[in-house]
């Protein structure tokens, strides 16, 4: 008997053992970087600010380029369709703006940690656009439906005048817009993101190359 309770005791120790070895595991850390490009790629800026401090979402940009996108969001304004559109290319934009993340080394001290990782991000900046494409989609809209404008501007105003022309180019022009994000250089990135515990949560810090 005494025999038989010391295995059970031994074995005890080691499942006890196992269950307590997990403060080594590095699943936490790698899930908040995952789920930094799992934000971004979803425009999920309100999630994203809750892993990472304000200065490093700043620092990328993404939320002034989001933001830029978003002052076309008022339907009253710029008509139903073409806020769908602004919409949809806004979503295009930012889901496969990082693309093929691999999640590297993760060192954990203390309540610090870094997280190497390597992928891709399309540089944007290489797009050559040419602004001329809307205002030639505008004026052509206008002088092949002149009579029909003419009239909703004499019984709606101003305003309907100006939604019914940006309903009738925004499908087009986004179209032509996201050809041109189809030409952007995919460019090599490698990083390294360091995390801080507060609060019992960890929280994106920094970004660096």
């Amino acid at each position: 008997m005494k025999k038989v309770l010391k295995l059970l005791l031994a074995v005890f120790m080691v499942v006890s053992f196992t269950a307590c070895s997990g403060g080594n595991s590095t699943d936490e850390q790698k899930n908040v970087v995952e789920n930094f490009f799992k934000y971004v790629s979803e425009c999920e800026f309100d999630k994203l600010k809750e892993i990472a401090d304000d200065s490093v979402v700043s620092s990328l940009g993404l939320e002034k380029m989001e933001a830029q996108l978003s002052r076309y969001d008022d339907p009253d304004t710029y008509g139903k369709v073409f806020v769908e559109e602004t919409e949809s290319f806004k979503k295009a934009v930012f889901e496969d703006l990082f693309q093929d993340i691999k999640i590297g080394d993760i060192e954990v001290d203390g309540d610090k940690a870094t997280v190497k990782i390597t992928g891709k991000y399309l540089d944007y900046s290489s797009i050559q656009l040419d602004t001329s494409v809307i205002t030639n989609l505008q004026q052509t809209f206008i002088n092949e439906n002149r009579d029909e404008l003419l009239k909703v501007y004499r019984e709606e105003g101003m305003k309907a005048y100006q939604i019914k022309i940006y309903d009738a180019v925004a499908p087009k022009y986004y179209e032509e817009m996201k050809k041109a994000l189809k030409e952007a250089n995919a460019t090599d990135l490698t990083g390294t993101f360091t995390l801080e515990k507060k609060d019992d949560q960890w929280i994106i810090t920094a970004i660096t190359d």
